[in-house]
């Protein structure tokens, strides 16, 4: 049985329970003229066990009756018991076929109407709501009882409220001859499309309707849905950007104009298709923190503005949050990274993942993609580098990895010697073995203790033989010098050879670089190269950059990074909206351009879904998941930070998309 909405199950609860009184009545003439005493009692004995709740005792008197008194005053009257008994009975398959053979070999019975009913109901326990929908419509257009037309036009409703798509509701619509459940189905069917964005598609629909006989079931609710779109009016959405329009940067003032620019071109797509409208009030954050929270203030101080698109910059947003929150506006910051910005409280928003995120995420691939277990770290000591090495601890902890080493460096270092060569024999020293020696200096005391503690006795003779040397692994197991320290065994520790650098470091499955700046790339692939790290390297955003990766591919080929913004140059997708782009502002679209416009879209999208008050929009975005964005997808976790990213590769001179992936959810999908 398929999942239904709570209002559904209650009807259907009530409607397959309170027909049957209806449709067992005898009064009216039959449809075979066969006369049978015997039948009578059969057929009222099931008809009392029926009322019982007894169905599977009614099932066998009524299909007694259709298979042995097929002539009878009852056959047809049983064939709608049985099959009303198979489906309270959950066996919808049985009483679908009783009651389509019902349907055709008896057309013109006075229970062609309750069999059309059930057969609905059927239709509509096995998942096939279109054609339980056509199964009521017949129904309604039967010339039955008035209180089963009555229970049929109410399930109507509830299936094209709950279950039917857009284009079924519209097939079933085009079928139905009955005025009222026409009407009541295009209202339904209004809604669904406003819900989808197209408020003239839903005016369509429902201003002809207007113009309809108010008696006729629908039409005033056609018209409060219509007085409800006219009068939902403009909403104001405030935005705070580096627009720079007093001062000389430049980078900085292209920055926000691209990001306004896609926030523009999101509200002006969403103001000629959707209501309610949108109106931008756009403030200059001029890169100062102290300018961007006067800017926020005075926009949450307007009782109109809904919520706060920016600002920008981490530094800037930490401040400006408390402000917007402390006042409950909602403020989604399209690009900030830090830590702890969302955390500020339930009105803020981060549509760009945070350090944090952006480590567990590499932490998470390497683990389950690539099976690696054992990791490191070499990080800069900058603010971001301490944040993302902690959290990728953190992760590789929780997953069941384990540290092997840490290394520190200043952002911009160039030399790394003595960071490398130290986790170099850190590594190689994790990676020494003790092992016991079987030279004829062994104790046969030592031997026996070996024997009965259970180790071979034919693998003893072979390493004596030999006098060879044996790890205390390979004796006693995982815990080996446990054993021997137990056993009095004397072992000895094998030094590696840690200052060869012929010999490499092969006990770390995967090293994470979260460099500073893209410079860094030739700094830290060469020198792990230098010291003969064979590793599979992992790194966040700021491994994206070709030009670096190209000087550097004899170093840095397989390594896997995340990236927040990733956008295929030959996606259709892509290209239709850049087109569309570059038509209304005559440029390309920046990656700039692609985080407004989907901050904004993401915005939007939940004010379409009818969220026009501040807390709608706090619980709407609070469920955002997965949000189809054109630089990334968008999907908050429980802390209001988007937990989505782009697993990319370099390898044999490419950049190639490999994976997604949902943090935390274990949402990783690959992809090559």
């Amino acid at each position: 049985m398929s999942v239904r909405a709570p209002f559904v199950v209650a009807l259907l609860l009530s409607l397959t329970l309170l027909y049957p009184r209806v449709s067992l009545s005898n009064e009216a003439p039959q449809d075979s003229v066969v006369f049978r005493d015997d039948v009578e009692r059969l057929f009222e004995e099931g008809i009392s066990r029926f009322r019982a709740n007894r169905y599977q005792a009614a099932l066998e008197r009524f299909t007694r009756i259709v298979k042995d008194f097929a002539e009878s005053q009852r056959a047809t009257a049983a064939s709608l018991m049985a099959a009303k008994s198979h489906y309270h009975l959950g066996a919808y398959q049985p009483a679908e076929q009783l009651l389509l053979a019902l349907l055709r070999d008896h057309p013109t019975s006075q229970y062609v109407d309750d069999a059309h009913y059930t057969l609905g109901l059927c239709y509509l326990q096995s998942g096939q709501y279109e054609e339980a929908s056509i199964e009521l419509l017949r129904v309604r257009g039967g010339g039955g009882e008035s209180r089963l037309r009555e229970q049929a036009g109410l399930l109507l409703r509830a299936l094209a409220s709950n279950y039917l798509t857009i284009p079924q509701l519209r097939r079933v619509i085009q079928l139905g001859t009955d005025e009222d459940v026409r009407a009541s189905l295009t209202v339904a069917l209004a809604e669904k499309v406003l819900v989808t964005g197209d408020v003239s598609g839903a005016k369509q629909l429902l201003v002809p309707m207007t113009r309809l006989s108010k008696q006729i079931d629908g039409v005033t609710a056609a018209s409060d849905l219509l007085k409800k779109i006219e009068r939902s009016g403009v909403l104001k959405v405030g935005v705070v950007l580096p627009l720079m329009l007093h001062h000389e940067q430049r980078g900085t003032r292209e920055l926000g104009t691209e990001m306004l620019d896609g926030i523009r071109f999101a509200a002006d797509q969403h103001n000629l298709e959707a209501m309610p409208k949108v109106n931008l009030e756009i403030r200059d954050s001029e890169r100062d923190v102290g300018i961007a929270a006067r800017q926020v203030s005075e926009l949450t101080m307007d009782g109109q503005i809904l919520a706060i698109v920016g600002p920008i910059f981490s530094n800037e947003v930490a401040e400006c949050a408390r402000i917007a929150n402390s006042r409950g506006v909602p403020l989604i910051t399209p690009t900030a990274t830090s830590d702890g910005l969302a955390a500020i409280g339930e009105f803020v928003f981060q549509a760009n993942p945070d350090f944090s995120v952006r480590a567990r995420a590499v932490a998470e691939y390497a683990f389950d993609r690539q099976g690696a277990r054992r990791f490191a770290v070499v990080a800069p000591t900058d603010t971001a580098g301490k944040i993302m090495a902690a959290a990728f601890q953190a992760e590789v902890i929780k997953l069941g990895g384990e540290m092997i080493d840490f290394a520190w460096y200043e952002p911009g270092e160039t030399d790394l010697r003595s960071q490398l060569s130290g986790m170099r024999r850190r590594a190689l020293e994790k990676a020494e073995t003790y092992s016991v020696s079987f030279s004829p200096k062994m104790k046969p005391v030592e031997v026996k203790r070996m024997s009965q503690w259970g180790v071979p006795q034919h693998v003893l003779d072979s390493l004596i033989e030999r006098s060879a040397m044996a790890s205390v692994e390979f004796l006693f197991g995982a815990s080996g010098r446990r054993v021997a320290d137990s056993l009095r065994i004397p072992y000895h520790r094998m030094r590696a050879r840690y200052d060869s650098l012929g010999v490499p470091v092969t006990n770390i499955d995967a090293l994470f670089l979260p460099i500073s700046s893209p410079a860094e790339i030739g700094v830290v692939c060469s020198q792990l190269r230098y010291f003969n790290f064979q590793t599979q390297l992992l790194g966040t955003g700021n491994w994206y950059d070709a030009n670096e990766l190209e000087q550097n591919r004899q170093y840095a080929n397989g390594v896997v990074f995340t990236t927040d913004a990733y956008v295929a140059n030959d996606d259709p997708g892509y290209l239709e909206f850049a087109d569309r782009f570059q038509l209304a502002f005559q440029y390309r679209p920046t990656e700039n351009t692609l985080f407004g416009y989907d901050a904004m879209g993401l915005l939007l999208k939940v004010v379409r879904q009818g969220a026009t008050h501040r807390e709608e929009v706090v619980s709407a975005l609070s469920r955002i998941r997965k949000f189809e964005g054109i630089h990334s997808k968008i999907s908050f976790d429980e802390g209001r930070v988007n937990s989505y990213l782009t697993i990319l590769q370099y390898r044999n001179r490419l950049i190639r998309k490999i994976a997604e992936i949902d943090v935390g959810r274990k949402g990783i999908i690959t992809v090559e």
